[in-house]
């Protein structure tokens, strides 16, 4: 007889070994990159600002501004900046410096995370904890997973995709405490910590899930109408609240930064196209063939793994599920818009839909169809478990034709490549790559109908699930160095990089190409200054403020790199409105009653102290005077002279500027977000207080049918 303990805990004990093995699957297939560093964007951008965004909680600093990017940017106000995202301040209280194995920590940790919460997304519509379990390795070895690795923030939004739907569904479909909690948690992780194309999809893919259930409630004729709006209504109060933080700062910077602004259709880019669909069969050859391919590498994977498509054709066949086909509904309309510019209903999306206009890489959609695809993969291997002994002699004979067909593939790639004297085959001509990969789908095939065929029982299934999983663990390692980590030995450049301690006083502007030749770190690409503490006076930011593109156009027109002192007395303001190329002796207000001119004296500025949102400067003069800070004013920066508040001006469109008096001065500008400061901290207060409900409340308050019952509703 089992105790109450162990029949409260049931369902740990169902799950906890499927959950292991999906981490054992998570390490098998990304275990590498712990060993390597990151690669593309992972590199260039995401890398450099998590250091700096851990740094600064490392040494005590708010990591709100970020002064060092373009002369300052609000990185609170970049949604990709990870500043409101609360498992990166976990890695910054455990770690205290993101190095390149928490660049790999972090990606698997993502990884697994999706692949448990698909596993228990499945485990909704189908009652084996075997399809759900092999699907949810499908998804996190898929082609979004291993194509899109070096955007970190894309495979946030798709770890935590799958747990928004599942608890929204739950929220929906059986209103109580537990969805109403789950839900804010999860959206508010996704958005704070994903990438916004991903929320606004999400936001249209959960409207009409919210629309199917209200249209089936009336069919029902449901009277739980109360319950229903009650803990929806408060579960999104909740979510507002654990977003108030990022959608603020989003909110206050809409107005001053050049991406704000919906794009034009024709700045669209990297869609899916005809070609990338061979990833279904071949992903390799979409992750090392962009030009065959005719698009981005990281955007034309939509691999889902090879042995689960004859598996969603039986799910298709098979599925009595209305909200199932929802999401298939759902999943095939994102399927289309992925191809952007090369079918027609993008257009009509992008130009009409509010939000969508935003999204510039139509590849983010393929996610969307992946999942449900999957989801319709678990019902059909659900399907044949069921119903094995009519169906094993015909899964048996296809498995052969197909393991025959790849092998006649095989032997056809063969005679089309040329010779076959590289022993790197994997980086050779592109007949030589398609030929292993249909090798290694006739193995593959051939190997399962042998494993059916020999072996019964519970071997069988273990060594069916084995094979399954082989196939995309092999094509996650070998797709690995194209797309998601750098096999090359760079640790001691990165070491060496994110060597300097504290927060150094700058002296000068500079540029990512002057500091890489400067401190040899000739494997960094951009936004080096992160790293060596040195303010760029331009960077490859999502972040661009008007008033700082403004006063760099001439620089932009002309190709030219701009060099002045972090701080600098100018012996004249004038007056205009254009921009101009600049000087440490001239300035340009837009304000007529401040220009300025001097045409001796003595005038002396000291940076004392130079910290993320904090500068101190020591003046001495013999009049007043402006001086100008090489850092971009935003709301938020004040200054105190001497202690006492004084104005904040303006100098080069972007430039913060004091008057002082004559003598000797001590002027402090500090970035102060009261508001934004104490929403973040109610934020981390109320994330906590959820997981500490969720853990200690009595479970028997929280209970929700993971599988629904079709037969209790025969309507649906």
């Amino acid at each position: 007889m089992k105790t109450k303990t162990e029949g409260r805990f049931r369902w740990i004990y169902g799950d906890a070994g499927y959950i292991l093995f999906l981490l054992v699957i998570s390490v098998l297939g990304y275990g590498r990159f712990l060993l390597n560093a990151p690669i593309y964007d992972f590199y260039n951008f995401f890398f450099p600002y998590r250091y700096s965004v851990v740094d600064a909680i490392h040494q005590g600093c708010l990591p709100f501004w970020n002064p060092y990017q373009a002369m300052g940017i609000p990185a609170h106000a970049d949604p990709q900046s990870g500043v409101f995202y609360l498992p990166l301040w976990l890695f910054a209280l455990i770690f205290g410096k993101y190095t390149t194995i928490c660049c790999g920590m972090e990606y698997l940790f993502h990884a697994f995370v999706g692949g448990v919460g698909f596993y228990f997304l499945a485990r909704f519509f189908v009652r084996d904890r075997f399809a759900a379990f092999v699907t949810a390795g499908f998804y996190l070895l898929s082609g979004f997973f291993v194509g899109n690795a070096q955007h970190l923030v894309w495979i946030i939004s798709a770890a935590w995709l799958p747990w928004v739907m599942l608890s929204f569904i739950q929220l929906v479909e059986s209103p109580g405490i537990r969805p109403m909690l789950l839900f804010p948690l999860f959206f508010s992780l996704m958005i704070t910590g994903g990438y916004p194309g991903f929320v606004f999809v999400t936001a249209y893919l959960l409207f009409a899930i919210f629309l199917f259930s209200i249209l089936r409630r009336w069919r029902h004729s449901c009277r739980d109408w109360k319950k229903f709006f009650l803990f929806g209504g408060a579960s999104v109060a909740l979510c507002a609240l654990l977003c108030a933080p990022s959608l603020l700062s989003f909110w206050e910077i809409r107005s001053e930064i050049t991406r704000g602004a919906a794009l034009s259709f024709s700045q669209t880019a990297e869609p899916l196209t005809l070609r990338s669909m061979i990833s279904l069969l071949f992903p390799y050859i979409a992750s090392s063939e962009p030009a065959f391919i005719c698009t981005d590498q990281s955007m034309g994977n939509i691999y889902m793994g090879l042995l689960a498509l004859p598996a969603i054709a039986v799910g298709l066949w098979k599925n009595r599920q209305p909200l199932l086909w929802l999401l298939f509904g759902t999943g095939i309309i994102a399927f289309l818009l992925a191809f952007g510019t090369n079918f027609p209903l993008n257009r009509l999306v992008f130009e009409n839909a509010p939000l969508l206009g935003l999204i510039r890489l139509p590849g983010l959609y393929r996610i969307f169809f992946i999942i449900p695809m999957l989801l319709f993969s678990a019902k059909g291997i659900q399907y044949l478990k069921e119903n094995w002994s009519q169906c094993r002699k015909a899964t048996i004979g296809i498995c052969v034709c197909l393991g025959l067909l790849f092998l006649i593939g095989t032997f056809f790639f063969y005679k089309k490549a040329p010779s076959l004297q590289s022993m790197d085959i994997l980086n050779g001509h592109l007949f030589q790559k398609m030929m292993i990969e249909s090798l290694v789908a006739g193995i593959i095939f051939a190997a399962v109908a042998a494993v059916l065929f020999f072996a019964h029982g519970r071997k069988s299934l273990i060594l069916f699930a084995a094979i399954m999983l082989s196939e995309p663990l092999l094509q996650a390692n070998i797709c690995g160095p194209k797309s998601i980590y750098d096999t090359r030995d760079l640790h001691a450049q990165l070491a060496k990089a994110t060597s300097t301690e504290g927060f150094p006083i700058p002296d000068s502007l500079s540029s990512s190409e002057k500091m890489i030749q400067e401190h040899g770190l000739y494997a960094l690409w951009t936004n080096v200054g992160m790293f060596v503490k040195e303010v760029e006076w331009y960077s490859i930011s999502p972040i661009k403020l008007y008033r700082n593109q403004q006063m760099l156009e001439k620089y932009h027109e002309s190709g030219m790199s701009l060099s002045l002192p972090i701080a600098f007395f100018p012996k004249v303001v004038l007056y205009d409105t254009l921009s101009h190329f600049l000087t440490a002796d001239t300035a340009y207000t837009t304000q007529p009653d401040a220009v300025f001119a001097c045409d001796s004296g003595m005038a002396d500025i000291t940076i004392q102290c130079f910290k993320p949102g904090h500068v101190v400067i020591h003046t001495q003069t013999d009049e007043f005077r402006p001086f100008a800070l090489c850092q971009n004013i935003y709301k938020g920066w004040h200054a105190t002279l001497d202690g006492e508040p004084v104005p904040l001006n303006t100098l080069n469109f972007t430039m913060q500027s004091v008057t002082v008096p004559p003598g000797s001065h001590e002027v402090v500008l500090e970035y102060r977000k009261p508001l934004i400061t104490a929403l973040f901290c109610l934020q981390a207060i109320a994330s906590a207080a959820i997981l500490l409900l969720l853990c200690f409340y009595r479970r028997n308050n929280f209970r929700i049918n993971i599988v629904p019952q079709p037969a209790q509703n025969p309507a649906d």
